[in-house]
């Protein structure tokens, strides 16, 4: 009450509790979220957000072994959130499905003075990383990543934000450490545990956001989905979805009947790209087999000799779009892309390199007479 009366402010929160009352919430539209973190501050304010289904998929990396310690910390950040994202997009999405998902990772490391505090190695350290605190300022660098999986396109920021504090009275380092949370200490990065009650009377002022400090900056998150929705929403006008009968691949005879390659699992009697296959060899005057997911054999574009008319993808996105690359490198001009495989990374990858593409079923899409 007196701190009130003279004008002063009270201590900003730094809970988990504060940082789900400042959230940014989801842009409408949002696609289906894959959180690539198994922190439980992050699920907590993506929910916080509007968020109330999604998955939660752990990259399992050595980050110790990714980037510099003693160099910049914003790159560092970027550097292990990249190699989580692409560790989860080998594991998890090189599927034959149309991965129509976001994938969001992050990290974040604790800076005093500009350098990165790993957690103490013993008491003492963690005693001394405390103490240095006392009238100074320790920030939090992190990262956010959205990939849009379905387009194959990736947005990445980075955060930051500081904690200023007080002069602490000579024994709150040893109370912290006393109490009952005080062991966690020993587990957080920089020796510190923001949000630990002995230390909120000393907290002089937050900048950056109690998200970001929590580990996620949600309105940087919220303007990473904003435009992907908005890149979706474009792309699908410039390029809808249509299945015509005989369309710009099936109804050029020469191509129709030409040369063909079948990418996908086609030699998975289970999967559709078996059938594919062999509508397109009843039909076509030659066709060969590419599977991406055999030992063996081809398992490129790159691989098939000889020259080629037309090819068939019955793969995921990722690989789709991987293969039009190679196809397009080749002189291949023309794509037929089955559902699944017609996401609009692949479409994408097609308009750049000027390759003719139709989508569509080739086992339900009329065939040349």
């Amino acid at each position: 009450m007196a701190a009130m009366a003279h004008g002063l402010q009270p201590p900003p929160e730094i809970t988990l509790a504060a940082a789900r009352q400042c959230v940014a919430p989801l842009p409408q539209s949002t696609p289906t979220i894959v959180m690539g973190s198994k922190s439980a501050s992050r699920r907590a304010l993506l929910e916080a957000m509007g968020c109330t289904s999604f998955e939660t998929r752990v990259a399992d990396l050595d980050e110790d072994a990714i980037g510099d310690r003693k160099g910049d910390p914003h790159v560092l950040v970027r550097a292990i959130a990249a190699a989580k994202c692409d560790a989860l997009l080998e594991r998890h999405f090189a599927s034959e499905t149309n991965d129509d998902v976001v994938l969001v990772c992050g990290d974040q490391v604790v800076t005093f003075e500009g350098r990165v505090r790993e957690k103490p190695v013993d008491l003492d350290e963690a005693k001394d990383f405390a103490q240095s605190y006392s009238g100074g300022a320790c920030s939090t660098v992190g990262c956010v990543i959205s990939h849009d999986v379905l387009r194959n396109t990736r947005r990445v920021d980075v955060h930051e934000a500081t904690v200023s504090f007080g002069a602490f009275p000579e024994t709150l380092v040893d109370d912290i450490l006393a109490s009952a949370d005080g062991p966690i200490v020993l587990q957080c990065a920089g020796g510190l545990m923001v949000e630990h009650p002995l230390l909120a009377p000393h907290i002089k002022s937050v900048e950056g956001g109690v998200d970001s400090i929590m580990g996620l900056a949600t309105p940087m998150l919220a303007a990473q989905l904003q435009h992907i929705v908005e890149e979706r929403r474009a792309f699908e006008e410039q390029c809808p979805l249509v299945h015509p009968r005989l369309g710009p691949v099936l109804g050029r005879p020469n191509v129709a009947r030409g040369r063909w390659a079948v990418v996908g699992d086609v030699f998975n009697n289970a999967k559709p790209a078996s059938r594919v296959l062999a509508k397109i060899s009843a039909e076509a005057a030659a066709c060969a087999a590419v599977s991406p997911y055999q030992k063996g054999g081809l398992a490129s574009i790159n691989d098939v000799r000889g020259a080629l008319d037309a090819v068939d993808l019955c793969v995921s996105p990722r690989i789709g779009a991987r293969e039009v690359e190679a196809l397009a490198d080749r002189g291949v001009r023309f794509v037929f892309a089955q559902p699944g495989a017609d996401s609009a990374a692949v479409l994408a990858a097609c308009r750049r390199r000027g390759v003719v593409v139709q989508r569509g079923c080739v086992l339900v899409d009329e065939w040349p007479s």
